[in-house]
């Protein structure tokens, strides 16, 4: 099943083709964290989950032609 997925911030570095929006061929069944091990991407890299406009976690299973959005952890603080 195809997927398409945004990578957010610095997790692009992930991105098989070196854009962050991409599509990605998936077996039936797979969830977010079968996408995450599918890209490198290691759980702690993905605080929050997008799917379809809707956050899950990682069990979430994914359907064809959903729409993933991967949002790596912000850096906090700053002065000002």
């Amino acid at each position: 099943m195809k997927v398409t997925i945004e990578l957010q911030a610095y997790l692009d570095r992930y991105s098989p083709v070196g854009d962050p929006h991409f599509q990605v061929d998936l077996p039936n069944g797979a969830t977010v964290e079968g996408l995450l091990r599918h890209l490198g991407i290691p759980d702690d890299m993905a605080q929050v989950i997008i799917v379809n406009n809707q956050n899950v976690g990682f069990e979430h299973p994914l359907k064809e032609g959903d729409h993933v959005i991967l949002i790596p952890p912000l850096a906090g603080g700053g002065q000002g």
